[in-house]
């Protein structure tokens, strides 16, 4: 009996999350919305408590475009000050202009501006997250993978490019937060041949953005690679630990590709086509040679044994 009959039985997405939210909406009129928004987290933590040490249902990439549908709540506050701006820019018009000085047509503008700005925003977010988690052949993680096949247009169904994502995980991945590396592949918010891995950039950057006399802080901590094309991946993560864990193993992985911090990226990408030719002959012939040594290592193994 195979693992999943072991495991018993088990809602798949999305019907798991339908049932969640069905049962938040009932059961929160009776017991309080946060006890049932607990309960419904308990249900959806024992489905994967069931399934150790296995993959989440239909795949770590598929679940990770699913999992873009949590900013959503993203979206919905966008439209929401999207609303509160066309609402304001209303009220505005419907008052009389004749007496109004120039910070009342300054506000009105804003409200204007941000109506429009902010509800272009979330229609664009919820589209991109819905795409992404109900049409994967669309999403950003799938677009990424063909990126890194010799011939993206003639490449095979998502169901194939995520298993040959998916498969390489399982066997070799080890994880960094939201990185998954492998032996052929990195897995983040984009997916990185690491073959074709040229430069590894860190970004553990704070910003300080001052409000009066408020004093508020953001964390960016991000990870970038640049890959034989000069194409940019990058993922979010959220320990700046977990990101140093991260570059160290993809040093182990692709050790002839350049390591520096995200301020000197645009200076690596920048190169002139015949400065970036040249690094790339003398990064294939680091590579032939290690290759080469290891080979040597392996055929004097085998001959003491």
């Amino acid at each position: 009996m195979d693992q999943e009959k072991r495991s018993g039985f088990q809602l798949k997405w999305p019907w798991n999350w339908v049932v969640c939210g069905v049962f938040v909406a009932a059961a929160g009129y009776f017991i309080g919305y946060l006890w049932s928004t607990l309960l419904a987290a308990l249900f959806l933590w024992l489905q994967k408590k069931r399934r150790p040490g296995q993959p989440p249902q239909g795949g770590y990439c598929l679940d990770r475009t699913r999992k873009g549908l949590a900013k959503l709540l993203w979206a919905l506050l966008a439209l929401f000050f999207g609303f509160a701006g066309g609402l304001v820019f209303y009220m505005q018009m419907g008052e009389d202009r004749s007496a109004w000085e120039l910070s009342d047509w300054a506000y009105t503008v804003f409200s204007a501006a941000l109506c429009l700005g902010a509800t272009a925003l979330g229609l664009y977010e919820a589209y991109t997250d819905l795409r992404d988690a109900f049409c994967p052949a669309k999403s950003r993680l799938a677009k990424s993978i063909r990126s890194q096949l010799p011939y993206p247009d003639e490449a095979p169904p998502v169901e194939e490019l995520f298993a040959m994502v998916d498969r390489d995980i399982q066997a070799n991945g080890q994880w960094f937060d939201r990185v998954a590396i492998g032996r052929e592949w990195v897995l983040g918010d984009d997916v990185s041949s690491i073959p074709r891995i040229r430069g590894v950039f860190s970004r553990d950057e704070v910003k300080v953005r001052v409000t009066g006399n408020r004093r508020q802080s953001t964390r960016i901590v991000e990870l970038w690679i640049v890959d034989d094309r000069r194409q940019l991946q990058t993922t979010t993560l959220r320990s700046p630990s977990e990101l140093q864990m991260a570059a160290a193993c993809l040093r182990l992985r692709a050790p002839e590709a350049r390591f520096d911090s995200y301020e000197r990226m645009s200076a690596f990408t920048g190169q002139t086509e015949e400065s970036w030719q040249a690094a790339e002959r003398d990064f294939r012939r680091r590579r032939d040679q290690r290759l080469a040594r290891e080979e040597e290592r392996e055929r004097l193994r085998d001959r003491s044994i």
